[in-house]
């Protein structure tokens, strides 16, 4: 009989959870209170920290990150499920942000402008458009001052051309302008207006976007096409319609492998039946409904971490009123209760001798190789494993590397093995 697994949480680590479990033949129900960490990410695909890789390739050059590590195989065959990512086999990419810079990454969401893939040489077109937070010619100047952009020999330049059609649109979010760009007649006149921009000129690379090239997939190819030449969205922060794509390509991916989604709270995670040191360990998994709750053999914990909302940060203080807090406490909690302990990597969290939580200006960002504190706080595990039949995924584990890499690495581990051994 198939073993049935419950996934609590809908980003990147517990869609390749959901994936994984699904191949093994279990029955996969994922449970999801709402957007986290993964909805708001900017499309940016890492393996490692962006900082890390950023350091290396300055110190090793830009040939040595342009042949990037091979990636395993069924993390590839979920990249490639999922459909929203590109990330090239055996190189990286290089991707240009909002702020003015050319930052490596491992692969990108397929709307990105990947500047790797251009070869050596060429002018980048930006389009002076009339929005906040996109100034064409400032950024052309700071992309083409970056080191970066010198070593693949690109050119960054702010070029007249129509973006917009309407006068309203100068001032809509831009999850509301891509979203009007997977009209196919919207499309086209864009490319009609970006081709005759191109025309002007010569040597030509690409055409250089804010975020607004759809919400659907494969907008971005289907106007270079209409264009004949490379367009793409430059990388911003949280907000980015790369967000809605993947939980887009996400929900697709959900239907298509028959994965059955509760859009509830989780409350609780209990041993409803034999033992959580051995045997069969079933599950009861309650939500925020009053006697609703769920069964099954195996649960991953796909939450999150303090930036997801599945890590709260509750110090003592928070409970104390117009008095002093009673006495210290776990500085951090879990999002729902369940047998598992907190830890950042160094061991499990212990109360803190402050009665205010833990020195944040002092361990809250990172110092050398080791994470901050709001970064490192997580379920402590065994490689992926918390307890018998209780796995953890992504940001949910202590200490790991944040990524979008390591969450879906994590995650579909987390969903075999869930399927497979509990």
């Amino acid at each position: 009989m198939p073993r049935s697994v419950i996934v609590i949480g809908s980003g990147v680590a517990g869609t390749a959870a959901a994936w994984g479990a699904r191949g093994r033949g279990s029955k996969v129900v994922l449970v999801s209170a709402g957007a986290g960490a993964s909805a708001f990410a900017g499309g940016a695909v890492d393996d490692v920290p962006w900082e890390q890789r950023t350091r290396a390739a300055h110190a090793l050059g830009l040939e040595a990150h342009a042949t990037a590590a091979k990636l395993p195989g069924a993390l590839l065959e979920f990249v490639g499920a999922l459909g929203v990512w590109d990330v090239p086999a055996a190189r990286g990419c290089y991707l240009a942000t909002m702020a003015g810079r050319v930052r490596p990454a491992r692969g990108r969401d397929r709307a990105l402008l990947d500047l790797e893939a251009l070869g050596r040489g060429g002018r980048v077109l930006l389009p002076r458009v009339s929005r906040p937070g996109w100034d064409a010619d400032a950024l052309a100047r700071a992309l083409g001052d970056d080191p970066f952009a010198k070593a693949l020999k690109l050119q960054f330049e702010a070029v007249d051309a129509p973006v917009l059609r309407f006068d309203e649109e100068r001032r809509v979010t831009d999850a509301d302008l891509a979203a009007r760009h997977d009209d196919p007649a919207r499309l086209a006149w864009l490319g009609e207006s970006l081709r005759s921009a191109v025309a002007e000129g010569t040597g030509v690379a690409a055409v250089l976007l804010g975020p607004w090239l759809g919400l659907g997939l494969g907008r971005a190819d289907k106007l270079a096409a209409l264009v004949g030449l490379p367009v793409g969205e430059a990388l911003i922060g949280a907000g980015s319609p790369a967000g809605l794509r993947f939980e887009v390509a996400r929900d697709a991916l959900f239907k298509a492998g028959g994965i059955e989604v509760i859009s509830r709270r989780v409350r609780a995670v209990g041993v409803a039946g034999g033992d959580a040191s051995g045997g069969t360990a079933r599950f009861a998994v309650s939500l925020e409904e009053k006697d609703a709750s769920l069964r099954a053999d195996a649960v991953v914990l796909a939450t999150g971490g303090v930036s997801g909302g599945g890590v709260i940060y509750t110090p003592a203080e928070h409970g104390a009123g117009a008095d002093l807090p009673s006495g210290g406490r776990v500085p951090f909690a879990l999002s729902l209760t369940a047998p598992v302990r907190l830890g950042d990597g160094r061991g499990a969290l212990e109360a803190t001798s402050s009665l205010f939580g833990p020195a944040l200006d002092t361990v809250a960002w990172p110092t050398g190789s080791r994470q901050s504190l709001l970064e490192a706080v997580g379920v402590q595990c065994t490689g992926i494993r918390a307890a018998h039949g209780l796995f953890a995924a992504g940001d949910a584990i202590a200490a790991r590397p944040r990524t979008v890499l390591e969450a879906a690495a994590t995650g579909w581990h987390a969903g075999v093995e869930a399927a497979s051994t509990g």
